[in-house]
C-alpha cells in the first residue's frame, strides 16, 4: 500500500454508494504506511522544510485513513438497518466480524419491533437488576467442603476455625446444622455467637 492506493480507496469509498473492494488486509497494510510516514517525519533532523512537508503527508493519509473507515462503517450499519447482505467478500478482515455482530444484532431487533408490530407476541421483558444479596459472616467449627451460594457464587472449600462471609440464607441453614456460628461485631470486637 502506497499513498496514491490509499487516495484512489478513499476516492472511490467516497464517490459511491456502494461498498468497494478491499485486500482482507487493508488496515494492517495502512497502519505500515502510517508508520513508515512517522517515520520519515522523526528522520527529518533539522531541514525544517522537509520536516514541514513530511508533517502535511502524514497527517493527509491520516485523515485519509480514517475517512475511509469512517464511510465504510456507515455503508455496513446503513446496508444492517435496510436488513441488506453485506457482502463479506468485499471487507477487510477487521470489518467482517464487526459487519456480523451489527448484522445480526440489528437482525434481533427488526424481530422484535415486527413481533411488537404483531400485537407483541412473544415479548420478552428485559433482565432486571439481581437483587442484593444480604451477607453474613460466619466461622467454621468443622472442615466443610465448598457450596454453591444462593447468588450462584461458589464459596469453599473450608477449614475449622476459617471466617467468611457467605450470603445470609447460606449461613442460616449452616447455623442451624451447627456447621458454622455468626461472627458479631462490635465497637472494634469480634466475637462469636
Amino acid at each position: 500500500m502506497n499513498r496514491d492506493e490509499l487516495y484512489r480507496l478513499w476516492k472511490a469509498e467516497k464517490s459511491d454508494r456502494a461498498l468497494q473492494r478491499l485486500p482482507p488486509s487493508f488496515y494492517s497494510e495502512v497502519s505500515r504506511l502510517l508508520s513508515d510516514s512517522k517515520a520519515a517525519l522523526a528522520a527529518t533532523g533539522q531541514d525544517q522544510t522537509q520536516k514541514a512537508i513530511s508533517e502535511k503527508e502524514f497527517k493527509i493519509l491520516r485523515r485519509l485513513s480514517a475517512e475511509i473507515a469512517e464511510t465504510r462503517m456507515k455503508k455496513i450499519v446503513d446496508a444492517a438497518l435496510s436488513r441488506q447482505d453485506v457482502p463479506i467478500g468485499m471487507l477487510a478482515r477487521e470489518e467482517a466480524e464487526f459487519a456480523k455482530l451489527i448484522s445480526t444484532h440489528i437482525a434481533e431487533h427488526c424481530r422484535l419491533i415486527d413481533e411488537v408490530a404483531q400485537g407483541g407476541a412473544g415479548l420478552v421483558e428485559p433482565p432486571t437488576k439481581p437483587a442484593q444479596v444480604r451477607l453474613q459472616v460466619v466461622r467454621f467449627l468443622s472442615d466443610f467442603p465448598a457450596i454453591i451460594g444462593v447468588d450462584l457464587k461458589t464459596y469453599g472449600p473450608f477449614k475449622a476455625e476459617d471466617v467468611a462471609t457467605l450470603p445470609a440464607e447460606n449461613a442460616s441453614a449452616l447455623i442451624s446444622q451447627g456447621v458454622v456460628k455468626q461472627v458479631q461485631y462490635s465497637e472494634g470486637l469480634v466475637s462469636a455467637l
